[in-house]
């Protein structure tokens, strides 16, 4: 072999092991990104809302992290219902802001109110994000919280939006004590939906997805493309399932609802044509509330 065709097989092979270091530092730090949720603190002005101040509350998950909430009772029921942030928000900042003004309807119809900030959210403990596969532990301490209050299982009822739909279907598949559930917004696999968003998101062109992944397993320890409440919702049979989704949603296609739908046919559907992600409370607060009490009270008795 002659000195020149040496030389390039060295150069193809150097600039070769720099560019696959290059892609994996970047699929690494894209992975980091993807797990890491942004912490937004919740607005303690918005408890203004509620007619009694609400209580402070901590408790710790079965893997021993603190999560943070608000309780807000109710004199009027025994009915109480935990309500569940998606990614990237909170308790406050839900529904455009909106989310304690819900809670607050809620509470005048007459239900006990838990608020709570998933992990890694609000003001509950750091954590990895793995789109409802262990956020569900969050809501499962919630139960055994109100539970300790008080309150029955078949008396309480769950609300979750966007990813939070994700962490409720994958907490009442697993735990009994929930006796129904609303699921707004929410995906039917989380892997389509990130698809879906990645450039846009991320910045990066669609070979980086796979290596994001498989870094995003090892930094949390979970394969998050198994994020999929489509194969478990039908675990939650035959306690009472509300699904609420925007005809029109621009950022999760409605196929996904009509895709849980389908998996849960027993489950009650609701189609607004809500213009935003997660905006049909915001869309027609009353309609809304109406039609959530109106489930619940059905459902828990």
């Amino acid at each position: 072999m002659n000195l020149k065709r040496q030389t390039l097989i060295k150069a193809v092979i150097s600039i070769s092991s720099v560019l696959a270091i290059a892609y994996l530092g970047i699929s690494a730090f894209a992975g980091h990104t993807l797990s890491t949720p942004n912490r937004i603190i919740p607005d303690s002005q918005k408890a203004s809302i509620f007619i009694n101040p609400p209580e402070e509350v901590r408790f710790r998950t079965s893997d021993n992290l603190e999560i943070s909430g608000w309780f807000i009772p109710s004199k009027n029921s025994d009915k109480v219902l935990i309500l569940v942030h998606g990614l990237n928000s909170n308790r406050t900042s839900e529904f455009a802001g909106r989310f304690t003004e819900f809670g607050s309807a809620m509470q005048k119809q007459g239900f006990s109110i838990l608020m709570i900030d998933l992990r890694g959210h609000g003001l509950s403990a750091d954590s990895r994000l793995t789109f409802g596969i262990i956020e569900r532990r969050d809501i499962i301490a919630g139960v055994n919280w109100v539970k300790q209050k008080g309150f029955k299982p078949n008396k309480i009822g769950v609300l979750g939006v966007s990813m939070g739909s994700a962490s409720v279907i994958g907490s009442a598949a697993e735990n009994p004590d929930i006796s129904a559930i609303v699921v707004d917004s929410g995906y039917a696999e989380v892997y389509p939906v990130i698809q879906k968003h990645w450039q846009t998101a991320s910045g990066l062109p669609d070979i980086f997805l796979p290596s994001t992944m498989m870094f995003g397993q090892l930094w949390t320890g979970y394969d998050l493309t198994s994020s999929r409440p489509v194969n478990e919702i039908s675990r939650i049979a035959p306690r009472p399932v509300l699904i609420v989704h925007s005809a029109i949603d621009p950022y999760t296609p409605v196929e996904n609802a009509r895709q849980l739908k389908a998996a849960y046919p027993s489950a009650e559907y609701w189609e607004t044509n809500a213009k935003e992600h997660a905006g049909s409370y915001s869309s027609n607060p009353k309609n809304y509330v109406d039609k959530v009490a109106a489930f619940y009270n059905r459902s828990l008795k």
